[in-house]
């Protein structure tokens, strides 16, 4: 009992999982064999772009995309692909790290931001405060600083 006599439910009522985070090189040209298979397992990850740190997967699993969307908050429309050249639409990344996922996975990757339709999140931190460990794997590359556009 407190103070005010009030009970509290928690919010959760499942055990919190470990998610792991990896510090990677920024300028790292190889992917990280633990992302390679996370993501190949249908699993979500977390990883940097030049604009800062978004939640993503295999654009070819339903089921994780739809737990990026879920996590996120994303509609379809707030989706970005990633893919090795600009085909459909497709962002071509421009973090080595991302980029070298691309090629180690062999398909696209979607994203969104956390929370979605806001700017990415310039520190891993950010993001894991807002998905929580609802991830499987985090990769940090240090804090981002994006550049303004050019006027």
């Amino acid at each position: 009992m407190s103070y005010y006599q009030l009970t509290f439910q928690p919010a959760v009522t499942r055990q919190p999982r470990h998610v792991p985070i990896l510090r990677v090189d920024p300028g790292e040209e190889t992917a990280p064999r633990r992302a390679v298979e996370v993501l190949r397992a249908g699993g979500v990850i977390v990883f940097p772009e030049e604009d800062g740190y978004y939640v993503g997967c295999l654009a070819s699993d339903a089921a994780a995309v739809d737990r990026v969307r879920q996590l996120t908050g994303a509609a379809p429309d707030q989706l970005v692909r990633y893919a090795t050249s600009g085909e459909d639409g497709a962002r071509v990344p421009v973090h080595p790290v991302v980029r070298a996922l691309l090629r180690e996975v062999g398909g696209p990757l979607v994203a969104a931001t956390a929370p979605a339709g806001r700017r990415p999140a310039p520190t891993a931190q950010q993001v894991v405060f807002v998905v929580g460990d609802g991830v499987d794997l985090v990769l940090d590359a240090g804090q981002i600083l994006a550049l303004p556009a050019a006027a």
